[in-house]
């Protein structure tokens, strides 16, 4: 029989006897469950603006407009935005996008306009944002407004077959 302290006597109460097991194992976890995540080392700001640069899709804006005075103190983020998103890999993405500089000297906030293909504007102020948050909040904005092309691939036999359905409109046997 197991013996049970007396200070633990009015708390502990066995109805069944001693035989049967007062804990039961449970399971806590269901196998190896494998590392998630990046292994290794954190990324730098820069190395998280390189990936925010190659996530970039320019295809819903028609027209981009960046605006600063270089005299402020807080002209670098946009200048180095720009560099970066005129690079020939972001704006391969819309051909026919129209990229405008305003240079001011009114000591006016910097900002970026984007004129979008819908009508609508978008307009951040980026005088106390770093490049990389500039570049978070742009594709945050911009990728979800992308639409995916549907690409058309022609075979040869589907050629001929568009070609002998045309040749075929005239007399035919009677």
């Amino acid at each position: 029989m197991l013996a049970v302290p007396p200070n633990l006597s009015r708390f502990v109460r066995l109805a069944r006897p001693t035989y049967s097991p007062l804990v039961t194992s449970v399971r806590t976890h269901l196998g190896y469950i494998p590392f998630e995540g990046r292994i290794g080392r954190k990324l730098s700001n820069v190395e998280k603006f390189y990936h925010e640069a190659k996530r970039a899709n320019l295809q819903p804006v028609k027209k981009v407009t960046y605006s600063f005075d270089p005299v402020r103190e807080d002209h670098h983020s946009i200048r180095n935005f720009m560099f970066w998103w005129n690079n020939p890999k972001v704006l391969a993405t819309n051909v026919k996008l129209l990229v405008k500089t305003e240079v001011a000297d009114d000591r006016r906030e910097p900002k970026i306009l984007f004129d979008l293909v819908d009508g609508r504007q978008l307009e951040i102020r980026t005088s106390l944002l770093t490049a990389l948050e500039i570049a978070t909040v742009t594709n945050q904005y911009l990728l979800p407004l992308v639409k995916e092309e549907e690409a058309v691939i022609e075979t040869k036999s589907a050629k001929a077959a568009a070609a002998g359905a045309s040749k075929k409109g005239g007399k035919g046997k009677r």
